[in-house]
C-alpha cells in the first residue's frame, strides 16, 4: 500500500472517506509506523554525524555535547519506542576563529533533521554584539536555504567548514549590516507595538563552580534581565525581561556543563507598548533592582553559603517580599499564600 504520509491533506481525506473502516484503521496505523522509523531514521542520522564530528573535532575543548543523556535518550528511543523522547541532540564548537579570541558554534538539531527541518546554528563570543549574532544566524539559515539544497544525509559538518572559510567576511558583513541607517536595529523611530515579556523559573541540580556563578550573573546583567540566582544544592534562578533576551540568557547558561538543568516554569505575557520598552517591562518584573545572587542562608562569617542548605523560611519570605507566593508549589509541591496577578 502507498504511504499517505507526505500526500496533500486533500488527498489524505478522500482516502479517508473512501477506506471502508477496517482498511482504514490498518492504513492509519501504517502510516503511524512510517511515521515513528522515519522519525528514527532521522535520529539515527544524527547519532552517526555526532560520531563522526567527534573524530574529526577530536582536540581537548573543540566539541562539547551539552547533555550526555541526549545520546542515551535517542539510542533508546530507536530501539524502542516505547521510551520516552524528551531530549534533543545539543551542542558546541569551540574553535579558534580569532586571532586571540576562541568563537562558540552552538548547534541545536530538532528530532527530523536534516531531512525535514534545519538545525539551530549560533555564533557566540564576547567581541560579538547580541544584533550581529542575529545577523549571522540568519547569514547561516540563507546559506543552508541557498547551497544545501539535498537535505537527505546531515550537513552541519559542511556548515561549520563554511564558517570556518568565511568567518572574517561573515563577521565584517554583519557589522556593516548593524551599522547601517537602514537597520532596523539602529533605527531609532522605529518602535514594536507590542512585546512579549517572559519570566522563567530554572531549577538545576546543584550550583557552585564560580565560573559558572560569574557567567549567570554576567549574562543576566548584560541582557538588562532581572531576577536572582541562588547557588548551591539545589540551584534556583529567575530572570524575567523581554522574551527574545530571556531566551539568550537560556540557551547561554544551557549551554554550559551541568549534572540536570531544566526550565520548571514559563510565564509569558504579551505587553502592549505604554512609552519606551524598558517602561513597559517595569509595569511586569517582578524584581525591580537587576539581578543578583541570593543565597537564603542562616550563615556565620566565612561560611560557604554553597555548601549550606538554603534556608526555607528565608526563601519564603523572599517570595511573598516580590509576589512569588505561587512558584511554591511548582518547586516543593506545596501551595504558597498569595496568588499569580
Amino acid at each position: 500500500m502507498i504511504s499517505l504520509l507526505f500526500a496533500p491533506f486533500s488527498i489524505r481525506l478522500k482516502a479517508a472517506f473512501s477506506t471502508p473502516p477496517n482498511d482504514y484503521s490498518q492504513l492509519m496505523m501504517e502510516e503511524e509506523i512510517l511515521q515513528l522509523e522515519f522519525l528514527k531514521q532521522n535520529l539515527q542520522l544524527q547519532l552517526d554525524e555526532f560520531q563522526m564530528l567527534s573524530e574529526i573535532f577530536c582536540s581537548p575543548g573543540e566539541l562539547q555535547l551539552d547533555d550526555y543523556g541526549s545520546i542515551e535518550n535517542l539510542t533508546s528511543f530507536i530501539a524502542d519506542t516505547k521510551v520516552r523522547l524528551d531530549k534533543k541532540m545539543e551542542y558546541q564548537f569551540t574553535l579558534p576563529l580569532l586571532e586571540n579570541e576562541k568563537v562558540q558554534i552552538l548547534v541545536e538539531l530538532p528530532h527530523h533533521y536534516p531531512v525535514l527541518e534545519m538545525p539551530r546554528i549560533v555564533i557566540r563570543s564576547a567581541i560579538i554584539a547580541r544584533d550581529q549574532e542575529r545577523e549571522l544566524q540568519k547569514r547561516i539559515q540563507q546559506y543552508i536555504e541557498a547551497e544545501i539544497i539535498e537535505r537527505q544525509d546531515p550537513y552541519v559538518y559542511q556548515i561549520v567548514c563554511w564558517i570556518q572559510d568565511n568567518f572574517t567576511d561573515l563577521l565584517e558583513s554583519s557589522r556593516e549590516r548593524k551599522d547601517s541607517p537602514s537597520s532596523p536595529s539602529t533605527n531609532a523611530n522605529i518602535t514594536p507595538k507590542s512585546i512579549v515579556f517572559e519570566r522563567l523559573w530554572i531549577y538545576s541540580h546543584h550550583l557552585k563552580s564560580k565560573s559558572k556563578r560569574q557567567t549567570i550573573i554576567k549574562t543576566a546583567r548584560d541582557l538588562g534581565l532581572t531576577g536572582f540566582s541562588r547557588p548551591g544544592k539545589p540551584a534556583i534562578i529567575c530572570i524575567e525581561g523581554p522574551q527574545s533576551d530571556t531566551q539568550d540568557f537560556w540557551r547561554t547558561i544551557k549551554a554550559l556543563r551541568w549534572q540536570k538543568i531544566q526550565i520548571k516554569l514559563s510565564e509569558t505575557e504579551m505587553a502592549f507598548m505604554d512609552g519606551s520598552i524598558e517602561q513597559t517591562m517595569a509595569k511586569l518584573r517582578r524584581f525591580e533592582t537587576g539581578f543578583r545572587e541570593e543565597l537564603f542562608c542562616d550563615m556565620e562569617e566565612d561560611s560557604d553559603a554553597e555548601d549550606l542548605p538554603m534556608s526555607m523560611s528565608l526563601f519564603m519570605k523572599f517570595l511573598d517580599k516580590h509576589n512569588c507566593s505561587y512558584i511554591k508549589k511548582t518547586f516543593f509541591g506545596f501551595q504558597g499564600s498569595s496568588a499569580l496577578s
